[in-house]
């Protein structure tokens, strides 16, 4: 240090030592402004860093100094001013102790009053507005463009991004229609092999010609949502989308294919299935068991295809097992039971019919085609089953017209014949309106069947009884019996064949007559007219009658010269015949 120096340090002790108090304070305040000055630079940094206030305005700090020996406003708090390595041991013990001091009587609370400052407004440069502006038109852009492409590739896209493949096929670029056209060209190059358990091929399907139900998952596919399309941009493995091709419809290329398959063609099986039903031959109302075929159920086993060329498979097992054609009714089905409550509850009743030798009663299949009863027990009739039941159960079983018989023949040996206009007939309508009363009833009944005109009696069996005229063709013969007793046997003339043969059945003579006469054309179409003693007509024109004009009978002359169907006996005879024959009275011709 020099000597020059040393005074002047000698003084500023001086001044210190003569006012202690003052030289304090002084100090205080410098070291306040010093802290101030070190404090604007990290405050103009962090202003011109953080964002701009409203008002744009820059802040200028002016403190004003402190005259020397002036002690420092009261208002202003100020820190104890720090340590100068100028200054001796004992001032730095002093001034130790009045920061001591002061920081033990700085208020916890109370706000430090800042120093008297100067704010100065400043407008920012044009070129500061337009930057802001131009950051603030920037950011507008992006995210009006970052809208647009959103809406555009995932919201609501028309085609289908870059890089994107369904099932395999590349799609990038294409609209729906368009993808949906690449992927049916493709699936319908696919072909599969149908394979039986053994894994040998038994038979092909290929050359596609389907459409195929996509429509809908190739939407989704091109509009998924924005959480997975932002998935299948960023991940790359993600943008091949599986899609099912479910065929549409049974094109005709399919369905000639799928004929001449060997597993279609040997589907009928030899054991059909069979629906678990109701015995409804009587009232225990018997449940029958379904019965498990092997017949091929082929729409369920077309189904199956479908399903595997919608998978892509190129392969189908067949097990033939699994395609069996199922009973849609099983024993247990709750249809079914329920039907054979409704059986026992309005089904049970029974109506009987009886004729001399025989019975019949009505069995429940039969009573649940004619009448339906509601919940209520409301019982309704169907007319049109009960006409049906009569003529297909009721008339042949109690009308013996027309029914085939053995017979025994008046000139030996027996017969059997069937046909003609003779027997019981039951009177249809009479039946008709007695059963349906009877079925509304509900009710157990038992009687005879109603016939139109005689009733049977005990020779139902055999109703041709012990009175009859037997006429035989082959043997060109006419018996008359009465009593079990032949009482006439003479030959006679029948039809010339084939143009009038003679009509074979069991029929009855409508009624007798004298001196009538015959007309009728000949086979050249001429008219004729025949004069006759004795007429008893059997069947339409046809009857037995005297022919004078013959005088040949019996042979063969029915074969070239034979009549227009009628019978002709011998005028010597007829007499005898026409006494001993009546109307009702059974004729058989055979």
């Amino acid at each position: 240090m020099s000597k020059r120096s040393k005074p002047k340090a000698n003084k500023s002790k001086k001044k210190r030592s003569k006012s202690k108090a003052g030289s304090s304070s002084a100090n205080k305040a410098m070291d306040v402004q010093k802290s101030v000055e070190q404090v604007l630079p990290a405050a103009s940094e962090q202003l011109n860093t953080e964002p701009e206030q409203d008002d744009q305005t820059e802040v200028e700090v002016r403190l004003n100094e402190p005259e020397s020996e002036t002690p420092v406003s009261s208002d202003v708090q100020t820190a104890p001013a720090l340590l100068s390595p100028s200054q001796g041991t004992e001032d730095k013990d002093e001034i130790q102790k009045e920061l001591k001091e002061y920081k033990e009587k700085k208020p916890e609370h109370k706000e430090e009053k800042k120093p008297k400052t100067h704010v100065k407004k400043k407008r920012h440069t044009g070129l500061k507005v337009l930057g802001v502006l131009a950051l603030l038109a920037v950011y507008c852009a992006a995210v009006l463009y970052g809208f647009f492409w959103v809406d555009d590739n995932i919201i609501d896209p028309d085609i289908f991004p870059r890089g994107t493949t369904i099932n395999g096929v590349d799609v990038s670029g294409m609209d729906l229609k368009e993808a949906r056209q690449a992927l049916t060209d493709d699936w319908n190059t696919h072909s599969i092999s149908i394979v039986n358990t053994e894994g040998k091929e038994i038979g092909e399907l290929k050359d596609f010609d389907f459409q195929y139900d996509i429509n809908d998952q190739l939407e989704h596919a091109l509009r998924p949502g924005a959480e997975t399309a932002l998935s299948r941009i960023i991940q790359k493995d993600k943008k091949d989308i599986p899609v099912k091709m479910d065929p549409v419809g049974n094109t005709k290329n399919f369905k000639k294919q799928f004929g001449d398959l060997t597993i279609v063609k040997e589907a009928k099986g030899d054991k059909p299935s069979k629906n678990a039903y109701i015995d409804k031959s009587d009232t225990e109302f018997r449940i029958v068991k379904e019965v498990i075929g092997n017949s091929v159920d082929t729409r369920l086993l077309r189904k199956a295809i479908f399903e595997a060329i919608a998978e892509g498979d190129d392969t189908f097992e067949y097990r033939r097992s699994d395609y069996h054609k199922a009973p849609k009714i099983i024993s247990t089905s709750k249809s079914l039971l329920e039907e054979r409550d409704y059986c026992i509850k309005y089904l049970s009743f029974q109506i009987t019919l009886r004729n001399p030798i025989d019975e019949y009663t009505i069995p429940p299949s039969w009573l649940d085609k004619m009448i339906k009863v509601s919940n209520k027990g409301k019982v309704k009739v169907s007319d049109e089953q009960i006409s049906q039941f009569i003529s297909e159960v009721l008339y042949p079983k109690f009308t013996s017209v027309g029914d085939t018989r053995k017979l025994k023949s008046a000139g030996g040996g027996t017969y059997t014949i069937s046909g003609g206009t003779y027997g019981y007939i039951l009177d249809v309508e009479k039946e008709h309106q007695v059963l349906t009363s009877e079925l509304k009833d509900r009710e157990d009944v038992e009687r005879e069947p109603y016939y139109a005109g005689k009733k049977p009696g005990k020779n139902w069996k055999n109703d041709i009884g012990n009175d009859f005229v037997e006429v035989s063709i082959a043997k060109q013969n006419c018996w008359v019996v009465r009593n079990g007793k032949t009482i006439v046997d003479t030959p006679v003339v029948t039809g010339v064949l084939p143009r009038h043969g003679t009509p074979t059945g069991v029929f009855y003579i409508v009624y007798k007559a004298t001196n009538t006469t015959l007309k009728g054309r000949n086979d050249d179409g001429s008219k004729y007219e025949s004069h006759v003693a004795y007429w008893m007509p059997f069947y339409l024109g046809f009857g037995l009658h005297d022919a004078n004009w013959r005088g040949y009978f019996g042979g063969t002359i029915y074969i070239h010269n034979g009549s227009h169907g009628c019978v002709n006996c011998p005028p010597s005879i007829m007499p005898k015949i026409f006494a001993n024959c009546y109307a009702g009275m059974p004729v058989i011709v055979h």
